[in-house]
Parts: C-alpha cells; sequence; structure tokens
C-alpha cells in the first residue's frame, strides 16, 4: 500500500525498514514489553496500593493472553504464502 503513494519512486530507507520489520510477532512483542515496562514502572512510583493491584492484575491478564498466543502460534504456524498468477 505504502508503494502506490509513492508511484515510481523508491520508498525512503527509514519507511522501507519499518515496512519490513515492523509486521513481525517479536518485534509486536517487543514493543508491548517496552509499553507495559513504561506504565508499570509509572503506576509503581507514582500510584498507592490499590492502583498497583489492579494494574498488576490487569498485566497479569495481559500476559497471560501474550503467552497463549505465543503457545498458539508455535503449536499452529500461520500458513506459507504461496505465489499464484
Amino acid at each position: 500500500m505504502l508503494d502506490d503513494t509513492h508511484g515510481e519512486d523508491k520508498l525512503p530507507l527509514h519507511v522501507r525498514l519499518l515496512h519490513t520489520r515492523a509486521r513481525t510477532y517479536t518485534s509486536y512483542s517487543i514493543g508491548c514489553a517496552v509499553v507495559w515496562a513504561v506504565i508499570l514502572a509509572t503506576v509503581f512510583t507514582h500510584t498507592g496500593d490499590t492502583t498497583r493491584h489492579t494494574f498488576a492484575v490487569f498485566f497479569g491478564g495481559w500476559a497471560i493472553g501474550w503467552l497463549s498466543a505465543s503457545i498458539a502460534r508455535v503449536v499452529y504456524p500461520p500458513p506459507k504464502t504461496t505465489n499464484t498468477g
């Protein structure tokens, strides 16, 4: 889709790198880890016990979901793409 907006011109290097690397499960997981680290560090340093507990439980639920999705990706990998045409 990005290629269509640039016509025949080659995409800039930083866009090409993001376009090829940003669509992986590993980059998604790293991004989530960074965001959660910032959220939890902020919450644990600036709020009370009740809010900390709430965020810790919420993070635990998210972590269980992420773990189960990661296991599912190993057991049932996405289908291989085939070139038709």
